[in-house]
């Protein structure tokens, strides 16, 4: 998304800064620096150079702000500069009523509430549930824009699989809100049907070793279920692309998940748990996916069981989701977009109108 935003605005005007490095995890699971980009700044070695990126920050017509001190943004709000301030939702955790009690919470909304809300400040909203949670702190009011987490997509769909027992796959961290066990409860339901080809399984993480008792538990064998540590990003890429489905089983809890268009750029079926961020984004449920309510392991069981005796209409679910992913979702097209709405928003053109996906204004509920 970056390289694609330097690619338009040119090196000279375009600066990514970090103010951190890329976590030893994140670089386990693929992510790699940007350190060898000359528009890339940071991260600062010390004070000097902190205060030399913050500079950068306030100096910058038009600023996204994501990892970065909350000092910039107070700055670029009193300065009156156009700011994007790119999020995931806020209100993750059930009964979020109830937090509202704790005074600690409550003051840190009504603070971020009272920042967020000037003519100046817009935000990039990440995932189906964001944006009305905004609405619900009242936060930004009308400045709300869809926003994602943007991956490469391959020039052609790889080509299709032979028909044949449906290979699923899972990658990510092994955390309890990835809910992995539901994966491995479904597959015990249909191990008899013989419509499940087998499942691949790749990631590590604290749930690693519960999930694998329960595999056993459950009798799934491992050379049908397969456990794998993680894997160089390529890898995961081929994975997707030599399988049929890929199974998003996060909660709500998970903000995007960009392994989902990860998956349909590869030609890989997305089956996602609906309260996963990106699932209703990406998914029209039986056109470009299909979802599953949160935590129903029986219908999941019955999305992968229609999935694999379909396999005419598999096929047309990988072409519309990759088209999606070319057309609507891809890097180029959410950085074109949003040089467009900035130019919009600062008066040096015509505000645009997306109907779906990046910088498109979100429904209400």
């Amino acid at each position: 998304m970056a390289s694609e935003l330097a690619g338009i605005l040119g090196h000279e005007r375009f600066r990514m800064v970090l103010f951190e490095d890329v976590h030893h995890d994140r670089r386990r699971m693929g992510w790699a620096g940007q350190d060898e980009c000359s528009w890339v700044l940071g991260p600062p070695r010390n004070k000097q150079e902190k205060n030399r990126l913050v500079q950068k920050c306030l100096d910058a017509d038009v600023m996204v702000f994501g990892a970065c001190p909350l000092e910039v943004l107070k700055a670029r709000v009193a300065l009156g500069k156009l700011t994007f301030v790119s999020s995931e939702r806020i209100l993750k955790k059930p009964y979020y009523h109830l937090r509202m009690l704790n005074p600690f919470f409550f003051r840190g909304i009504t603070r971020f509430r009272a920042l967020v809300n000037n003519p100046h400040v817009h935000a990039l909203s990440i995932g189906h549930s964001a944006p009305e949670d905004l609405r619900v702190i009242g936060a930004f009011e009308n400045r709300i824009w869809k926003w994602g987490y943007f991956i490469s997509t391959p020039a052609t769909l790889p080509d299709p699989p032979p028909v044949r027992p449906l290979k699923l796959l899972w990658v990510g961290r092994m955390l309890n809100v990835k809910r992995v066990d539901l994966i491995l409860k479904a597959l015990a339901m249909l191990q008899d049907s013989g419509v499940i080809g087998g499942c691949t399984i790749v990631g590590e993480g604290p749930e690693r070793s519960r999930l694998l008792k329960l595999a056993r538990k459950l009798g799934l064998s491992s050379a049908w279920v397969h456990f794998v540590p993680f894997v160089p990003f390529p890898e995961v890429r081929r994975l997707m692309r030599e399988s049929d489905a890929y199974v998003l089983t996060s909660n709500r809890h998970e903000g995007w998940g960009a392994v989902a268009g990860e998956a349909m750029a590869e030609g890989c079926v997305l089956v996602a748990n609906e309260e996963a961020g990106a699932s209703q984004e990406l998914v029209r449920d039986g056109e470009t996916g299909l979802l599953f309510r949160d935590g129903d392991v029986e219908q999941l069981a019955a999305q992968l069981k229609f999935l694999a005796s379909n396999y005419p209409l598999r096929m047309q679910m990988r072409q519309k989701a990759w088209t999606q992913m070319q057309k609507v979702w891809h890097p180029r097209v959410a950085a074109e977009r949003l040089v467009a709405l900035c130019d919009g928003l600062l008066g040096l053109g015509t505000l645009p109108s997306f109907a779906d996906g990046p910088c498109s204004l979100p429904m209400c509920r």
